[in-house]
């Protein structure tokens, strides 16, 4: 199935992370996106490490389907360029502080002046006021601010965690694609142009939208999960591998002590007066689960206690998870080829499927669909891969003149 349908056009001026997640998405959801780089380097995507080939390997997820036209920004027919993309896009995506896209003249103003019809996408590091507005949103930075990273100490000197993973900067294009097709349903419903705004640091808040809540509200903190009890915890196999048990209420919790051969005692105790228990009070009784839990193999365990419809998980890292079977099933990962070497990258995980394709819309048909979303997608583009092609699309004759 090739998810390209050329709609919406969007021309993408953004860098890094989050404005080519957001184009990432709609590239995969049908949009033509055409990405404007500067001509030497182009999107630092491209180079960071590791690399396969010659390029990031992050380059081939970020970029996916777009078509790289370079441009200097300092060249006299970059007015133009901008004119033609305003004209030509349905959106236009940009990734820079609000005064470094004035001084580009790809600032709303700008651009919704040329076309009043565009949706126009600003992805800023901290928002459009504040004392933060003009900080450079560079790595981590955001992050810290809004207060995602728990550092841990290692012989009194702070350190990130090993497996932190920034939030901000991803989340900000999933918003950002959300606020794009919502501006694109209010243009074709006749409300005109639309200007659609996120921020990276606004994103990582808004990610702890549970902690922000109940503490705004109560004083208090959001519970933590290693701190819920016996019946809703982590414990090591006879393999040394991770299962996570949810036996919280009554039916699951009676069936998990028949399947672990927990003494009577301990299947008949429980306050089932607010509908689950946690074990929080029990005494011993994680020792109890963990010395059963050491009889046997993680994925054994599972099979035992899934069959009883008990709820459980193993815990896996992002490694077996990708290799998975379920991954496998669902279309979860993508293969694309460069310079004769295949290149496995993450598909995005929404598919949106014309219900005329789907037959008398069974489940097969439905789960099969989903599965094929990231067929068609082309390899990420290289530089300037597309300009002489972008250019005449955009109706521009004269390639652009060489600066110095």
């Amino acid at each position: 199935m090739d998810s390209r349908l050329g709609f919406p056009r969007v021309v993408d001026f953004s860098v890094h992370f989050s404005g080519p997640v957001a184009t990432r998405h709609l590239s995969q959801l049908g949009a033509d996106v055409l990405k404007v780089e500067a001509p030497r380097h182009g999107d630092g995507n491209r180079w960071d490490s590791p690399r396969i080939g010659d390029v990031s390997a992050l380059h081939f997820y970020l970029n996916a389907g777009a078509r790289s036209l370079v441009f200097d920004a300092r060249s006299p027919q970059w007015p133009e360029l901008v004119a033609a993309c305003a004209r030509w896009a349905d959106v236009v995506v940009v990734g820079n502080t609000p005064a470094r896209a004035v001084k580009l003249g790809i600032d709303p103003a700008t651009l919704l002046r040329l076309d009043p019809e565009l949706i126009y996408c600003a992805v800023t590091g901290y928002g459009l006021d504040g004392p933060w507005r003009d900080l450079p949103a560079h790595g981590l930075n955001t992050d810290a601010y809004a207060g995602t990273i728990q550092l841990e100490d290692e012989d009194g000197t702070p350190v990130v965690p090993g497996g932190f993973r920034s939030v901000g900067t991803t989340l900000a294009g999933v918003e950002a694609a959300l606020g794009i097709f919502a501006g694109l349903a209010r243009q074709r419903a006749g409300f005109g142009g639309q200007f659609v705004h996120v921020s990276v640091w606004e994103s990582a808040l808004a990610w702890q939208w549970r902690d922000t809540t109940i503490h705004a509200n109560t004083g208090e903190s959001w519970l933590r999960y290693r701190d819920l009890g016996s019946r809703y915890a982590v414990y090591r196999c006879a393999d040394g591998k991770a299962l996570l048990v949810c036996p919280i209420e009554r039916r699951f919790w009676e069936a998990f002590c028949d399947v672990l051969e927990l003494d009577q005692a301990t299947r008949e105790r429980g306050d089932w007066s607010h509908g689950v228990d946690y074990g929080r009070d029990y005494g011993g009784e994680a020792a109890e689960i963990q010395d059963r839990m050491r009889h046997r193999g993680r994925d054994e365990w599972e099979r035992m206690l899934s069959a009883e419809e008990i709820p459980v998980a193993p815990l896996l890292d992002w490694r077996e998870a990708m290799r998975s079977e379920h991954a496998s099933a669902n279309g979860a990962m993508n293969t694309v080829e460069y310079q004769g070497t295949p290149v496995h990258v993450p598909t995005v995980p929404v598919s949106v499927t014309p219900a005329s394709e789907l037959g008398d819309k069974s489940l097969r048909e439905l789960a099969d669909a989903h599965r094929r979303k990231g067929e068609g997608m082309p390899t990420a583009p290289g530089l300037g891969e597309h300009t002489e092609e972008a250019l005449t699309t955009l109706g521009i004759d004269e390639p652009p003149a060489a600066t110095t």
